[in-house]
This record gives structure tokens, C-alpha cells and sequence, in this order.
């Protein structure tokens, strides 16, 4: 096993971790939905903010995980490389285990858990896709538009994350995660349209 391998096969463990993560507290919450017995049904309101903080952390764990990929030819092998690593995906874990809480039945409106905890989780996420931003602008030799398309999307990006972290109203939030969710599902048109040499 290669040096790279090694990393990319750590890395690649902690990613798929966290995307563990997300899903089983989405089952979880959902599950808590299902009558506990004959004639008992449990009156539990998942909402929109829970299941599109989720959508959007999953989104993002894929770009981040293809983004580590794009650029592990850059990356120094040795123990300071795999520890930094592992603190920024322990913080990213940390984020994705906050999303959904681990009694469902508990929280009978579980927004009122995103509430509680939206700034902790959204925080989380942005201080570990710094780090996964800045290479653009380091490493890449990009072209005048290239550099204003990548600014533009992740100037939108970052507005949407603290709009989402620091705004009360629902609907300013629910519109910042939907922007999130949009953003990145803009990529798969984009990557097709550029791997048939469209774009």
C-alpha cells in the first residue's frame, strides 16, 4: 500500500462514517414516526429544517469527499498530515451526529431540536470546508472566469451558511438550506455537461 493509499483509505473510512451518520439518525426520527403498538401511533412532527440540514450535510460530505481525492496528490504523507485529517473529520463527525437527536420521541416538533443546535452543526460544517475552499486559490491555475464562477459560487455559499447559522425567521433559513441543497445539486449537471466536454 501506497503512501496516498493510506490517507485516502483513512479519510475515505471517516467520510463514509459520517454519511453513516446522517442516514441512521434520518431512520432513526423516521422510524419514531411508526405506531409503538396496537393502536398507539406517536404524534411526532419531523418538519423541513431537520431533513434539509440532513440532505444538505450528506451533499456535502460527497463534495468534500471529492474534492480530498482531486487534491491528494498535493498532500504531504506523515503524521501531521493524518492528524490534521482526522481533527477536521472528528469535527465534521461531531456536526453530523447533532443533526437528528437520539430520542425522536423526545422532541415532538424535532425543528425545535434544530433550533437548538443549527449554529453548532452549521458552524462545524463551515470550519472544515475552509480548508477544502482554499486550494482553489492556491493551488489551481485558473482562468479570469473560472476564478469568477468559483468566487460567485462560493460567495453564494458562504452568505447561505451564516444566513442559516445567525438568521431567526423560518422562512429566511428554510431559503438559505434550500440555496445550500440547490447549489450542490447544481454540480451534477455541471460535472456531466464538462465530462462530455460541453462545458
Amino acid at each position: 500500500m501506497s503512501a496516498t493509499e493510506l490517507l485516502f483509505n483513512l479519510f475515505t473510512l471517516l467520510l463514509g462514517f459520517i454519511l453513516v451518520e446522517v442516514l441512521s439518525g434520518l431512520m432513526r426520527t423516521f422510524r419514531a414516526r411508526l405506531p409503538t403498538g396496537p393502536g398507539i401511533k406517536d404524534d411526532i412532527r419531523i418538519g423541513w429544517l431537520t431533513p434539509m440540514l440532513g440532505a444538505y450535510t450528506m451533499l456535502n460530505v460527497l463534495q468534500c469527499w471529492i474534492t480530498f481525492w482531486v487534491y491528494l496528490k498535493y498532500l504531504p504523507t506523515g503524521y501531521d498530515t493524518l492528524t490534521l485529517g482526522v481533527l477536521l473529520l472528528s469535527i465534521y463527525y461531531f456536526a453530523a451526529s447533532m443533526i437528528y437527536p437520539d430520542k425522536p420521541r423526545d422532541w415532538p416538533d424535532v425543528d425545535e431540536w434544530f433550533w437548538l443546535h443549527r449554529r453548532q452543526v452549521l458552524g462545524c460544517i463551515l470550519a472544515v470546508n475552509i480548508p477544502f475552499i482554499l486550494p482553489d486559490y492556491i493551488l489551481w491555475k485558473s482562468t479570469v472566469s473560472e476564478m469568477v464562477v468559483s468566487s460567485t459560487v462560493t460567495t453564494i455559499q458562504l452568505a447561505s451558511m451564516l444566513a442559516a447559522i445567525f438568521a431567526r425567521k423560518y422562512w429566511i433559513v428554510a431559503t438559505a438550506l434550500a440555496v445550500l441543497i440547490a447549489v450542490h445539486l447544481s454540480f451534477i449537471p455541471l460535472e456531466i455537461l464538462h465530462r462530455h466536454g460541453v462545458w
